[in-house]
C-alpha cells in the first residue's frame, strides 16, 4: 500500500511505502528532481577577452528552476531521518552527474558512501525495476566527471563562438533576417541539431511524389 503526499517542492510528489531490501523490511520514500540541480558559470561573472576564457575558473551554481521550485530544500527535508539513499536517475552520463549533485546537497545526512546506492535499469517495466532494486550498485564518479568536463567545454566554447559570431556576422544577419537581432548563439549541441533540421528540410523540399 502506498501513500502519496506533497513536499516543499510542490511539483515533486513524495510516495511512501514498505518493501523488502534483502532480508530487511524497509520503509521507502520516493521523490524526484527537475533535471540538473546545478548549472555552470564563470567564477567571477566578469566579461573577459576570448583568449582568456579557456583558462578561466568556473563554479557550479544552483539552477534558477531548481531554486524557484525549492528542490534542494525539498530533498533535504525528505532525506531527514533516512538511513539509505538510493539514486534512480536516468542510466546515462547526465543521470550519473545528477546523482552526484543530489549526493552533494545531502552530505549532512549521508556522510558515508556505504549508505549510498545506484539503481541501474533500461526500461520502466516490472522486471527491470525489480532487478534494479535487488542489484543496486555504487554511483560511478568517472561518468559524472565526464559530464563536468563536457559542461565546462560547452560553456567556454559556446561563449567564445557566440561572441565571434555576433561580432562578425550580426550585421549580415540583421540585414537578411531581423534588424533587431542582437545575438547569434552557438552551442556544441545546437550545431549538430541544426544540421539535422536542415538536412530534413532539404529532404522534404527535394521530395518528388511517385
Amino acid at each position: 500500500r502506498m501513500r502519496t503526499r506533497r513536499g516543499i517542492a510542490k511539483m515533486c510528489a513524495v510516495h511512501e511505502f514498505f518493501s523488502r531490501l534483502g532480508n530487511e523490511r524497509v520503509q521507502c520514500r520516493v521523490t524526484s528532481v527537475v533535471g540538473h540541480l546545478f548549472g555552470l558559470d564563470f567564477a567571477d561573472n566578469r566579461r573577459r577577452d576570448e583568449s582568456l576564457l579557456f583558462d578561466a575558473q568556473t563554479v557550479k551554481k544552483i539552477e534558477e528552476g531548481t531554486q524557484k521550485c525549492r528542490v534542494v530544500e525539498h530533498l533535504r527535508e525528505e532525506a531527514d531521518g533516512c538511513d539509505y539513499l538510493a539514486l534512480w536517475l536516468d542510466c546515462d552520463r547526465e543521470g550519473e552527474n545528477i546523482c552526484f549533485e543530489v549526493i552533494s546537497v545531502l552530505r549532512e545526512t549521508f556522510t558515508s558512501e556505504s549508505n549510498i546506492y545506484r539503481a541501474k535499469f533500461s526500461a520502466i517495466t516490472a522486471p527491470e525495476i525489480t532487478n534494479a532494486w535487488r542489484n543496486m550498485v555504487k554511483p560511478d564518479i568517472n561518468l559524472s566527471l565526464a559530464v563536468d568536463a563536457r559542461q565546462e567545454l560547452d560553456l567556454k566554447i559556446g561563449v567564445a563562438f557566440t561572441r565571434y559570431l555576433s561580432r562578425y556576422f550580426r550585421p549580415m544577419a540583421q540585414e537578411k533576417f531581423d534588424p533587431e537581432l542582437r545575438l547569434l548563439s552557438y552551442g556544441p549541441c545546437q550545431s549538430p541539431t541544426l544540421w539535422f533540421c536542415i538536412q530534413r528540410h532539404d529532404e522534404i523540399c527535394a521530395f518528388q511524389p511517385q
